[in-house]
């Protein structure tokens, strides 16, 4: 199991580029994806926003949505990780520190492309930045 953020789908389903493919290769192999409830608003509105500055089709963000549904996805409460978020947001936005959290408590690696997650030292999880 790994904890997936936003930054990692958002390439793996958009980017058929190097960064996309490695995380496919990442991911290929593993039977649960753990990510947050709050995931499903979040890369909805990074798939819209692609669409609205012309970098994504309409047809495109469908499709995005229908890879994303058929994916091993476990979504976990929110509160449970609110103590640790709290930790976490002095260096990591709120959403991040979400994942770390997740990751954290689950004992799994985070898969992220945000590099700015390791750069911060906040992770007591191995964050695997593509």
């Amino acid at each position: 199991m790994i904890v997936i953020d936003c930054s990692a789908l958002v390439h793996y389903l958009t980017s058929q580029a190097a960064q996309g493919q490695r995380i496919a290769a990442r991911i290929a192999h593993e039977r649960v994806l753990a990510v947050p409830h709050l995931l499903d608003a979040e890369l909805a509105s990074a798939l819209l926003g692609m669409a609205r500055g012309s970098k994504l089709s309409r047809t495109q963000v469908d499709q995005a949505m229908a890879d994303f549904r058929s994916m091993p996805v476990r979504r976990h409460e929110l509160n449970p990780l609110w103590e640790r978020v709290q930790q976490l947001s002095a260096g990591l936005s709120v959403y991040d520190a979400h994942y770390v959290a997740l990751a954290e408590g689950l004992g799994a690696p985070l898969v992220t492309s945000d590099a700015r997650i390791a750069k911060s030292g906040a992770a007591r999880c191995r964050v695997e930045t593509f």
